[in-house]
């Protein structure tokens, strides 16, 4: 038993991606996953809670081109679909751009992105990963409906580099985002981080 699940459950997971590589600058991948998990009903009187089926589909397409020893363009557009007899067909999907610059000969690097997503629910959500600093972790969300975009510029210089990233959501359908403590008035959500490394 776990968090939404109050009865001992059990599911099954399929994953298959199809990669294709005609040259060093070019990588294209399609990727199907079917998982099975089984959670609370939400059909449930509170007395006790059934549990049930719950079928989610991701079918990613992704690719990943290099212009020159300078620039690479990564694209991916993702769907998801989930279906469980306690609610109703739900969807989503993301697409993201990003624009990666590392020069040999110049001290700054940059990655960019611009991301559209747009799902029925949190339920739909997906997730994207995402460059930061050094020995940073990012993998947000995307849910609901609206665009996100970021940017990480990394300059080096003698023994120390500085990284700067700056994120911004803009959701188009909601006036509030998140609730209690970290509830956010209005449709913006950005975070910053700024890291400086020292090499003795």
């Amino acid at each position: 038993m776990k968090y939404l699940v109050d009865a001992p459950s059990r599911g099954h997971e399929f994953l298959s991606q199809v990669t294709y590589k005609p040259s060093k600058t070019l990588e294209v991948y399609g990727r199907y996953r079917l998982q099975l998990r089984q959670k609370n009903s939400r059909d449930s009187d509170y007395t006790v809670t059934e549990i049930e089926n719950v079928f989610q589909q991701n079918i990613r397409f992704n690719l990943a081109y290099t212009l020159n020893e300078f620039y690479t363009l990564k694209s991916r557009v993702e769907f998801v679909q989930i279906d469980r007899p306690s609610n109703t067909h739900e969807k989503g999907m993301i697409f993201t751009q990003d624009l990666i610059y590392k020069p040999k000969s110049f001290p700054v690097d940059l990655a960019l992105r611009y991301a559209l997503f747009d799902t029925d629910s949190y339920d739909t959500r997906l997730y994207s990963f995402e460059n930061n600093a050094l020995y940073v972790f990012a993998v947000p969300a995307y849910y609901y409906q609206g665009s996100r975009a970021y940017f990480l510029v990394r300059y080096s210089f003698r023994k120390a580099d500085i990284w700067f990233r700056y994120g911004v959501f803009l959701y188009n359908n909601r006036s509030t985002i998140s609730s209690g403590l970290e509830e956010i008035k209005g449709p913006i959500k950005s975070d910053l981080t700024i890291q400086i490394r020292f090499s003795i």
